[in-house]
């Protein structure tokens, strides 16, 4: 996050909550394969990593081709050919005789850490539906929310769960991960009561546009007829209008980028497919585009469409876009302005703005968006009254894709993959356009087990094999604004594997801690590696008892949500745990 410092790791402190006496016992009996070690049993075991993609498949009125085979596909990563292994097609139908069978019930809430799936069933499906109503008009947005009823109605169920978030300079979850349409319904509904900081923005624009014509039409009544005098004061003064407004603009769209970003982190430790439904006016490329344009119109300045490209801001689209792609998170994105006649060129004009700074600008706010969508395999839904028809789409993506595994060389360590995957050259296939995501990001251990702590901060947790506890104390004044807040991280010697080292026994841990106040202020993630150590002598009594971290957390006031991720490098086993907790809240 930018500046804000309201959660770091000061003290640590190991305690020893308890030791114990044993050893591991070697009597004389023949070394097996199989061999204790801190209480665990370890299985010599050959590991076999399968990437598997997500594959869309659709002719050429965009619906979904269901009738190909695994030998119809070509596969590459990093230019080199793949065998594929696992293949599998799933559709709407499918998954609903599947749920049928199982009798499922509605999905509980979604857990950060992914789970092993049946190999013959479908994956999870995680879907935000995020309503930026910073970048809306709201009564495009409430058109918009209405026509998505009947989507939502129709499409969710299980394995699929949605969720509401609303952002106004912060994002709120206004409904949890849920497979209820109802609740969705009416997270969505409560959405109508919010303001949108749309119309402000176009207000500001629209004085500048009336500013420029009231200076045009000025210098023409005085005898100009051609060639206004582009380097005026009045037309400095514009000027400056505009590079003021391009700045707040930039500054805006860095607070809706970041609060993207962070919400896209918090999905990164879900399992399954993940996307983000995206409602807004659009987002501008290069803010500020049309006014500098029809800047340029009246004066006949290039200069002025040079200085505008200073506040090109492609390089954040870029950068979420790889954010997205690295999560497995897919954008689809809707224009809530539709085809109606919007921004600059609205009737609120005294005289028709020009057509070219009017195109630009439409183009300027929904490229961003296209770009999204085409970046993370999601679908981009602009220029259009009526998106009921596209949602179909999204819903088809929802349910019907192709799932491609192949074995895939796994180098324990970050490592961005690009992916091509092609249809065999055959005529019977000639016109079908594949869909997929043509990054993906292997990922190594410790960075799955950040990932998970992470996206805990914002879902609840189930995943703590390990007994990992959390238990805070009574915060107490640092400085002005700060307190320290006592915090005990505790977890079973037994959980642990213990290696002989000595006249000892040690294993080793690391831990991961991020907060996040209910704001929705959320710290970086501190990584901490501990050493257990217990003397022989104590090692069975130690199986019993507890390791405790003690450390103090530095905050300020607020109510927070305190995740920690606790991870044994040896075994692999991993274990989440969270804390709510309140530090001199305000009243």
């Amino acid at each position: 996050m930018r500046s804000w410092q309201g959660f770091s790791w000061l003290v640590v402190a190991l305690a020893a909550l308890a030791t114990a006496l044993g050893v591991l016992a070697a009597d004389g009996q023949q070394e097996s394969t199989i061999r204790p070690v801190g209480g665990l049993t370890f299985v010599d075991e050959f590991e076999l990593t399968i990437a598997n993609l997500v594959v869309y498949v659709t002719d050429k009125d965009g619906r979904a081709v269901t009738d190909l085979k695994a030998e119809d596909f070509l596969v590459s990563q990093d230019g080199e050919p793949k065998q594929i292994t696992n293949f599998k097609l799933y559709t709407g139908d499918i998954i609903r005789q599947r749920n049928a069978e199982l009798d499922l019930p509605a999905a509980p809430l979604a857990t950060p850490t992914p789970v092993p799936q049946d190999e013959a069933g479908p994956v999870p499906v995680n879907f935000v539906i995020y309503i930026d109503n910073q970048n809306l008009n709201p009564l495009d947005r409430n058109r918009v929310l209405s026509q998505t009823r009947e989507f939502i109605s129709t499409n969710l169920h299980p394995p699929a769960q949605m969720m509401v978030v609303a952002y106004q300079r912060s994002f709120q979850v206004l409904q949890d991960f849920t497979s209820n349409p109802e609740q969705v319904l009416a997270a969505l509904r409560s959405v109508r009561t919010f303001t949108g900081g749309r119309s402000e923005r176009e207000r500001s624009a629209k004085d500048i546009v009336e500013r420029i014509r009231s200076i045009e039409s000025q210098e023409r009544s005085g005898g100009r007829t051609s060639g206004l005098d582009s380097v005026s004061p009045e037309w400095n003064e514009v000027y400056t209008l505009i590079d003021n407004y391009a700045k707040e603009s930039v500054n805006d769209l860095q607070f809706t980028l970041d609060s993207l970003r962070q919400m896209i982190t918090s999905l990164s430790g879900l399992p399954g497919k993940k996307g983000i439904v995206y409602v807004s006016n659009g987002l501008p490329m290069v803010p500020g585009m049309e006014l500098f344009y029809e800047l340029n119109r009246v004066t006949n300045n290039s200069t002025f469409l040079t200085r505008m490209y200073e506040y090109d801001q492609s390089r954040l689209f870029r950068q979420l876009a790889a954010t997205a792609n690295a999560q497995d998170v897919a954008f689809y994105a809707i224009d809530a302005s539709g085809l109606s006649v919007r921004g600059l060129a609205s009737a609120e004009y005294q005289g028709a703005q020009d057509p070219l700074a009017a195109s630009v600008g439409d183009s300027n706010r929904t490229d961003t968006l296209r770009l999204l969508a085409d970046e993370t395999g999601g679908i981009a839904i602009v220029n259009t009254n009526d998106i009921a028809p596209r949602l179909d789409f999204i819903a088809q993506d929802m349910y019907t894709y192709y799932s491609i595994g192949y074995p895939l060389q796994a180098s324990g360590k970050d490592k961005v993959h690009k992916v091509e995957v092609k249809l065999r050259d055959d005529p019977a296939l000639k016109g079908y356009a594949v869909r997929y995501r043509s990054r993906f990001v292997e990922k190594s251990l410790e960075t799955r087990v950040q990932d998970a702590v992470t996206s805990s901060l914002v879902f609840e947790v189930d995943d703590n094999p390990m007994g990992l506890e959390i238990t805070t104390g009574t915060a107490s004044a640092a400085s002005e604004g700060r307190w320290l807040l006592p915090t005990h991280i505790s977890f079973p010697i037994g959980a642990v594997a213990l290696l002989p080292e000595g006249e000892d026994y040690v294993g080793r841990v690391v831990i991961f801690v991020a907060a996040r106040d209910s704001d929705g202020k959320q710290s970086d993630l501190v990584r901490q590696e501990h050493e257990v150590r217990v003397a022989a002598a104590e090692y069975e009594k130690a199986q019993r008892s507890r390791w405790g971290i003690d450390a103090n957390l530095l905050v300020e006031s607020g109510r927070y949500r305190i995740a920690v991720g606790l991870l044994d490098p040896l075994t692999r086993q991993d274990s989440f745990a969270t804390a709510a907790t309140a530090v001199n809240p305000k009243r």
